[in-house]
């Protein structure tokens, strides 16, 4: 006889979380698939906005936070998301300064607790979290995600991109619906969310006892989402109304654009499901009122430029990938924004109508694949079939040269596990010191790269110039860890920097 362990999944799960820029949720593993947990004040989604109110020294976090923010916005954090490529960047909250970190982790604590509330005290604990970024996001911003889930206490077993997690989703669904299908078929993930924009174009396989996902190609845009478009929506209602908000106090400037940005993202949302709808603010600014109406033919051609850049992407997407968009099986819609009707006929138009799906719930798949990946984390044969991910470097990676250039080692969309080697030598005579400084990105000088460690190797033998072998090795595993390996002069120096 074997035995097993039992695992309480209501009370000790593990679960999964969607941080998201404008919402965010928070699902478990039951046993038998992945289920969303519905917020305290009722919806599967809480909105990703944090308020300080400075006399009280009370936080609040969601939907709550948005309106006390709609009355005094100097207290309000959104769209923090975008904040996350920098750390030490203080964001003021009622006098108050607060990191991206400090206000991510602020937002994943309320998932956490809301989620400890419905059961009595004491006997909630999960037994494990995953916690989702964008793919595109760099090494700076993965870590940073991963401090915001440690600073809220909950044991981060594993970060994961969003594109994986809304693809094991569909995975499900495809299982469950099809036990005994086998095949391959290649699938791409259009994530259009409120801040950032992924696209990841996978190959899933199916067999009776595996599951195996190859990433191909991926693309995106860390700053392009919904709230983009609900800015384009702001500025079209001033310029109907023939209204400014410039020369207002600072204070109210920000309460009238709030009432602005509050109204234009409902007229979104509704253009998403009628041809036109009325707008009316009132008092947007003391004694002035508007009342107009928007067109969605209007709202595409406010937001033609992102549409564009949407689709040079995917276009970008087929050159790097090989492939022909007929190559394509099947797209899965994922974030918010991907509901807007002109994104679904730019891939009808760009891969045809019969290939894209919507079937899996946008605002929820990805905190379901997550979940789904820490129930993996958790127990290897959870789906009583092996589960396999390979991935590709979404950035290249390299190091400073001479000029501040920066010469890539690892190019980006290389499977993993990769490993590549170059050698470099000193450019002044009797070096005893090297700093080897470490990027990620795309262009050709560091500066416009990110920073993501330095290596340092020090007494070292004085040669001349161009004397001394420097030999540097990048390793990528498949966790999407980077090691970094210098060797000179018999001397070894090594370094891991972590992704995900």
């Amino acid at each position: 006889m074997i035995l097993t362990m039992v695992t309480d999944n209501e009370l000790n799960p593990v679960l999964g979380i969607d941080l998201g820029t404008t919402f965010s949720s928070i699902a478990r593993w039951d046993g038998r698939g992945p289920r969303v947990y519905q917020t305290k004040t009722g919806p599967e989604t809480l909105q990703s906005v944090v308020y300080y109110n400075p006399q009280t020294q009370e936080i609040l976090v969601g939907d709550l936070a948005y309106h006390r923010g709609l009355v005094n916005p100097e207290n309000m954090a959104f769209g923090v998301k975008r904040y996350m490529d920098d750390a030490h960047q203080n964001l003021l909250l009622g006098g108050q300064n607060f990191s991206p970190i400090e206000l991510s982790s602020l937002i994943l604590k309320r998932l956490y607790n809301d989620v400890t509330e419905k059961f009595p005290k004491g006997r909630f604990g999960s037994r494990g979290t995953v916690v989702t970024i964008p793919y595109y996001f760099k090494a700076h911003q993965c870590e940073n995600t991963r401090k915001a889930a440690e600073n809220a206490d909950i044991n981060c077993i594993g970060i994961l991109q969003e594109p994986i997690a809304a693809s094991l989703s569909y995975a499900w669904q495809l299982v469950q619906n099809y036990p005994d299908r086998q095949g391959a078929e290649k699938i791409l993930v259009f994530d259009l969310g409120g801040g950032t924009f992924d696209l990841t174009l996978f190959e899933l396989i199916q067999t009776k006892e595996k599951l195996f996902f190859e990433v191909l190609a991926t693309g995106g845009d860390d700053r392009l989402g919904g709230m983009d478009f609900d800015e384009c929506l702001v500025q079209l209602l001033l310029e109907k109304s023939e209204l400014s908000l410039e020369q207002l106090p600072e204070i109210e400037r920000r309460k009238s654009r709030l009432k602005l940005l509050e109204r234009a993202i409902e007229a979104k949302i509704t253009l998403s499901a009628t041809k036109e709808t009325p707008v009316s603010v009132f008092d947007v600014i003391p004694g002035q009122h508007i009342d107009t109406k928007v067109t969605r033919p209007e709202f595409e051609n406010l937001i033609q430029v992102y549409l564009n850049k949407i689709e040079g992407i995917i276009e970008k997407l087929w050159a790097t990938a090989n492939i022909s968009p007929s190559d394509v099986d099947r797209v899965i819609l994922a974030g918010g924004s991907s509901r807007i009707p002109c994104m679904k006929t730019l891939l009808w138009d760009l891969i045809g109508e019969d290939k894209v799906y919507g079937n899996a719930n946008p605002l929820l798949c990805v905190a379901e694949g997550a979940a789904m990946y820490a129930a993996y984390l958790d127990d290897r044969e959870v789906f009583g079939r092996e589960l396999e991910i390979r991935t590709r470097t979404c950035h290249a990676l390299g190091v400073a040269t001479m000029g501040g250039k920066f010469e890539v080692i690892i190019p980006a969309n290389l499977k993993t596990p990769c490993q590549r080697k170059k050698l470099f030598t000193t450019s002044v005579d009797n070096v005893t010191d090297v700093n080897i400084n470490v990027y990620q990105g795309s262009a050709a000088l560091v500066k416009d790269n990110t920073l993501i460690g330095t290596l340092s190797i020090a007494g070292l033998p004085q040669r001349i110039r161009d004397e001394l072998d420097i030999w540097v090795t990048f390793k990528v595993s498949e966790e999407q860890s980077l090691s970094v390996l210098i060797e000179v002069a018999g001397m070894r120096h090594t370094g891991v920097f972590t992704f995900t």
